[in-house]
């Protein structure tokens, strides 16, 4: 951004600030900007060296400005903000749109004659985000510091907010108070519900001196799950680990200074950082970001605790035993799978006898279910084949096939011969639930009833859910990589191999026979394929695996790069068109539906009630069925904002 374009848009800034101060963003030591805007800048002084916003209330704490802030990371925001605008052309209310910046982000400011309630505001705020998933309310909600950055405003990644129409929309606000009310009225005809008046609180609630909610009754110690995951490091989304905990620490009845003591503890990673740019490492936020994204969370932990409250004491006493049941049915399985490497096709059977036995894919698809399994803490889990294809890197159709043979039983009419049972029939939108054969439930005893016992057997050491977990995602990630299961990548055979090479332990080519159940000259060429592409390492006493980081590489060389993420999205356009005609069919079977949508006076149809809170119509042919090509095009188009947030999970 230059100076002068700087100076422009600072100038607008002024000119338009209901305060004689904007908020500016932090910047760290090393020049990264961060998204918060913990202090303020005077208009009257130069521009800040770093992105600012404008307040949208004065310091009356009326609006003067309404500005709904669409957030690509919540949904699909450029579509959220032009369905808006349609909205508020029908309405005659003058507005503009601005792209926020590089990351697909919309602003659709409407700048009022005369500055409305803070309340109103906020009611509208709500009622919109019922129908614009996309739209973050928070600085509507809150007069005192809710702010967004103005037209011509620099992004911390870069570019700055872009105007998509004139400015006169806010340069000359001729918007009245009352078009707030109307356009709040014509939200709730179109579906949206009015949020309760106060927020006050909940049954079972209570607050602290320093006004800080928590449920009301005595302390108590964390429940075995929860205090493990206060203590385990957190995967990506660090934000639901530590919602997670926070649930689990206001069900035990403890207090906001109770939490603040364990805030050093690894489930607190979303509390202490932010999530780096591109994925890269994570920010340490400021004293007071911390502070604010720890009250944040915690209130919402305690409010939903009230709403959801579980049993009289709200434990789980039940967890660690049904932990134990599932893992030991996970041990046996996965110890009788390794038992009998000739049942995956791994004595290289021909063609005919491992169909009916199974192959390298049918022990992924079987791998992949008791990961599933380990990690629920439960016997039965729903499993559908897009997600079996996507953690084990198998075509659906491959995914379907090794479902058909661990289901098979081995002795007629007996299903609990089989590998997995299936449970019950898939409902939509659910998939079909599986379960380990209950032959892996039951612990073998071969003792000798004769005979009195030598010593007494040690106690049982409780089962590592950890450990399972970890191992079966480790089993699980080479397979799933575009450089062994991409059409010609390295292929399965050669990914095989790679997947039990050990990092920092040296296997001969004969122990690498033993494991796979292939032939020392497949995997001889193996281990020279994947040598080549520094993905395995020759030292003295064998091979080991190489640079894990080489895999993208190789990718890239083998221009593979991107076949799985492909597949993916297909298939998640795929589940989203499904959702979509489940939805269309509950709504057909619903009595009493609407049909025809309000109109205004010009016969212009405002917005179309059918009792279709989510999804718009189904696409129909002239035959009047529904067109399941058209909305597969629709969905990959992302114009349903469902099927979006479908496609990106």
């Amino acid at each position: 951004m230059s100076d002068f374009d700087a100076a422009v848009a600072w100038a607008l800034t002024r000119a338009l600030s209901p305060r004689d101060r904007v908020r500016a963003a932090a910047q760290l030591a090393s020049g990264e900007i961060l998204n918060e805007y913990d202090h303020e800048w005077s208009i009257n002084e130069l521009p800040p060296h770093t992105p600012w916003a404008m307040y949208l209330a004065g310091d009356d704490r009326r609006y003067a400005y309404v500005c709904f802030d669409f957030d690509s990371s919540r949904g699909n925001a450029p579509y959220d903000a032009a369905r808006l605008s349609h909205w508020l052309d029908e309405l005659n209310i003058a507005h503009l749109v601005c792209a926020s910046g590089p990351t697909g982000g919309r602003h659709v400011w409407i700048g009022l004659a005369e500055s409305a309630d803070a309340d109103l505001v906020r009611t509208l705020a709500l009622l919109t985000a019922q129908l614009l998933p996309s739209l973050d309310p928070t600085p509507l909600a809150n007069p005192a510091t809710g702010c967004v950055r103005p037209p011509g405003a620099p992004h911390r990644l870069g570019g700055v907010s872009v105007a998509q129409g004139p400015l006169t929309a806010l340069t000359n606000c001729t918007v009245p108070a009352d078009a707030i009310t109307d356009l709040t009225a014509f939200l709730i005809d179109a579906g949206a519900e009015l949020p309760s008046p106060t927020l006050g609180l909940l049954r079972g609630m209570t607050v602290d001196d320093d006004g800080h909610p928590y449920i009301a009754g005595p302390k108590r110690p964390l429940t075995p799950r929860v205090d493990a995951m206060l203590h385990t490091e957190p995967g990506e989304d660090t934000s639901y680990t530590l919602a997670a905990v926070l649930a689990g620490c206001a069900h035990s009845r403890w207090r906001y200074a109770d939490v603040l003591a364990v805030v050093d503890e690894p489930a607190f990673e979303h509390v202490r950082t932010l999530r780096g740019r591109h994925g890269g490492d994570r920010i340490p936020r400021t004293e007071r970001g911390r502070i604010r994204a720890l009250d944040a969370a915690w209130n919402n932990a305690v409010r939903y605790v009230a709403a959801h409250p579980l049993n009289g004491t709200g434990d789980d006493t039940n967890y660690a035993a049904r932990s134990n049941t599932a893992l030991a049915a996970v041990e046996r399985a996965q110890e009788r799978a390794n038992a009998m490497p000739g049942l995956w096709g791994a004595d290289r059977a021909s063609s005919a006898a491992r169909r009916s036995t199974g192959t390298h894919s049918t022990r992924a698809v079987l791998d992949a279910l008791c990961l599933y399994i380990a990690q629920s803490a439960q016997l039965v889990v729903e499993a559908d084949v897009r997600r079996l294809s996507a953690d084990t890197g198998y075509g659906r159709t491959t995914v379907h096939t090794a479902l058909q043979t661990l289901t098979r039983p081995l002795v007629d009419e007996d299903p609990e011969s089989a590998w997995i049972v299936r449970v019950g029939e898939p409902e939509a939108p659910h998939g079909q639930r599986y379960r380990l054969s209950q032959r892996f439930s039951t612990g073998s005893d071969d003792r000798d009833r004769t005979q009195v016992p030598a010593r007494p057997q040690a106690p049982t050491l409780p089962l590592n859910r950890t450990y399972w977990t970890t191992r079966l995602s480790r089993e699980l990630q080479p397979l799933a990589h575009d450089t062994f299961a991409a059409p010609r990548s390295l292929g399965r055979t050669t990914g095989l191999v790679f997947k039990h090479l050990a990092v920092d332990a040296h296997s001969t080519v004969d122990d690498l026979v033993q494991r796979t159940g292939l032939d020392g000259a497949r995997v001889r060429t193996a281990l020279h394929r994947l040598r080549s592409h520094r993905l395995a390492r020759r030292g003295g006493p064998g091979w080991s695996r190489g640079d894990d980081t080489a895999l993208d590489r190789a990718a890239d060389e083998l221009d593979v790069a991107g076949y799985l993420d492909h597949r993916r999205t297909r298939y998640g356009a795929e589940r989203g068109r499904w959702e979509w005609w489940n939805a269309e069919l509950t709504w057909m079977r619903k009595p009493n539906k609407k049909r025809r949508g309000r109109r205004a006076s010009s016969g212009v149809a405002l917005f179309a009630q059918n009792d279709r809170p989510d999804y718009a119509r189904y696409p129909r042919g002239p035959d009047g069925r529904g067109d399941h090509r058209e909305a597969l095009n629709l969905v990959r188009a992302g114009v349903l904002s469902p099927a979006v947030a479908l496609d990106a999970a």
